[in-house]
């Protein structure tokens, strides 16, 4: 028998149960140890079971991950190894598949497995329809007993009625970024959070500091690197990078689309709508509303790539028929604002004759398009320093102003709906671009930390971001004071007092004026 010792965070992976788990550590924190030993320890436990452990890349996989493996399991608990097959079987019968995912047809292997348990290092690298597809094979091998033997009223049965081990899925990971999959589902700000929460998604954090097998000298060269590789590659607390980020969303600007904020918005606020024009690249819009108090609710995303004008006219305008209060056409937007490029003459040139027609044109033709469907756009300013600071400006908490919701003080100015299972058209892809909107990297200073341009990193998606953008510096025109109650009997409203005592502080005034006549004042 080894003695073992876990730390805190490698034993609450361990100890997690069937429900999806994953490890996120920081370099050096023991990711790969504890999920090989999990792995391990469930063959272990339930004799002729099947398990798989899978990575993205052939090289890694050998050099790492197996390198790990065998370091671990000992020689004499091998019945048979065939490394050209990849599989490995225990001595009680259970069998163990190290898989890699490269390769087209890396996909449909894994639709054909039948497994137990699977594990995934580095899943950061993988795609969601790889850890979806392996999601969907674990449990279906029924050849599996128990070490103890079967408890009365195990839970965990097939359809046949046969007692099965319960279905494990778990995998680790570096920070991967706020676009990744993995952050959706597993971070407690993740767009489809919710979702995979009800579903059990467990994520256990483990920093590089804990592993006390590591020398001083290693973990003091990885502190060395900067705050930002710190946060995510040390202690691994920030799921995506914050050097050289362009916006910060705070808190309070994301939304849950109760029935109630969505009511308020689409019958008491103006609705406006902007749109981003890609031909190779999706094309984007966003529908938003204004409030009286210069707030702006984002509460409705769309984004598809590969469609002709007509199709995205189309898609637009079934999306917007939800706004009116029939539900049967879209209502009068207060404004339909556009990237100007679309309204460049670059379409329709010939050898003898210039360009004659714009997108903005296709968005309007009614001869072989459904005259329903024309939206005439105006464009919008796409100054790139104005936009930006403007858009900052909005997602800023102003100490001055109040919380449309709570009437707190210090709020920001911009609001998204975000995406739920009962919202599906909510934002989730917006704030993607927006917290992976950076400045381009030009050097490292020499403490580590990294030196960023003015200029935008053109490699980033941003067609949402333009359209916020193109959005904000319109300045979104307010929306009507709403109706408010008469006072009550024998009271009077503070603006009304002001009204009707004017002139008496227009006199008070005067006599002011004529008493500092010939004295110098100021502030």
């Amino acid at each position: 028998m080894t003695q073992i010792n876990l730390w805190k965070s490698q034993q609450e992976f361990f100890e997690w149960g069937p429900s999806p788990v994953m490890f996120m550590g920081g370099v050096g924190s023991g990711k790969s140890y504890i999920l090989v030993l999990k792995m391990l320890y469930l063959l272990d436990l339930y004799p002729g079971s099947r398990g798989l452990i899978a990575r993205q890349r052939f090289n890694q996989l050998k050099k790492t991950t197996s390198a790990t493996l065998f370091q671990i399991l000992p020689r004499d608990k091998v019945a048979r190894r065939n490394d050209n097959e990849g599989s490995i079987t225990l001595i009680n019968g259970s069998q163990l598949l190290l898989v890699h995912l490269e390769g087209a047809e890396s996909l449909s292997n894994l639709k054909s497995l039948e497994i137990n348990f699977a594990a995934i290092d580095q899943t950061e690298d993988i795609s969601a329809e790889a850890w979806d597809t392996l999601y969907e094979r674990v449990g279906r091998w029924s050849g599996a007993m128990r070490r103890s033997g079967w408890p009365d009223n195990w839970p965990h049965k097939n359809r046949l009625g046969q007692n099965i081990p319960p279905r494990y899925l778990f995998g680790n990971c570096y920070s991967p970024g706020y676009d990744h999959f993995l952050t959706a589902r597993f971070w407690e700000h993740g767009a489809e959070r919710e979702k995979y929460a009800a579903q059990g998604y467990k994520v256990v954090s483990g920093s590089t500091r804990d592993n006390l097998a590591l020398s001083e000298e290693y973990v003091a060269d990885r502190i060395a690197m900067g705050p930002e590789y710190v946060r995510r590659f040390v202690d691994a607390t920030d799921w995506g990078a914050h050097e050289g980020r362009i916006f910060d969303i705070d808190a309070q600007s994301i939304l849950d689309p109760t029935p109630e904020l969505v009511e308020r918005i689409l019958r008491t606020m103006r609705l406006h709508r902007v749109y981003d024009h890609g031909e190779s690249s999706p094309s984007a819009m966003l529908w938003y509303a204004t409030d009286s108090q210069n707030n702006v609710f984002v509460y409705r995303e769309y984004m598809e790539a590969g469609l002709v004008v007509s199709q995205h006219r189309r898609n637009i305008y079934d999306w917007s028929k939800s706004d009116s209060p029939n539900g049967t056409e879209p209502p009068s937007y207060y404004s339909n604002l556009a990237d100007p490029a679309i309204f460049s003459k670059n379409r329709g040139k010939t050898a003898t004759s210039k360009a004659r027609w714009s997108v903005a044109d296709e968005f309007v033709d009614r001869r072989i398009v459904d005259a329903e469907t024309a939206i005439y756009f105006r464009p919008a300013v796409n100054d790139e320093a104005a936009t930006i600071n403007r858009v900052r400006e909005y997602l800023r908490p102003d100490g001055r102003h109040f919380n449309p919701l709570t009437g707190k003080r210090g709020a920001p100015r911009v609001y998204f709906l975000r995406r739920t299972p009962d919202y599906p058209r909510g934002c989730y892809e917006t704030l993607v671009d927006l917290r992976n909107a950076k400045r381009k990297e030009i050097g490292v200073r020499p403490d580590g930390t990294k030196m960023f341009s003015d200029e935008r990193d053109d490699k980033v998606r941003d067609h949402l971001t333009d359209c916020l953008r193109y959005a904000i510096i319109m300045r979104p025109a307010r929306g009507l004071e709403a109706d408010r109650p008469p006072p009550e009997s024998g009271t009077i409203r503070i603006d009304e007092y002001y009204k009707l005592t004017e002139k008496e502080r227009g006199y008070a005034a005067n006599e002011a004026r004529r008493h500092y006549v010939g004295h110098s004042y100021g502030y």
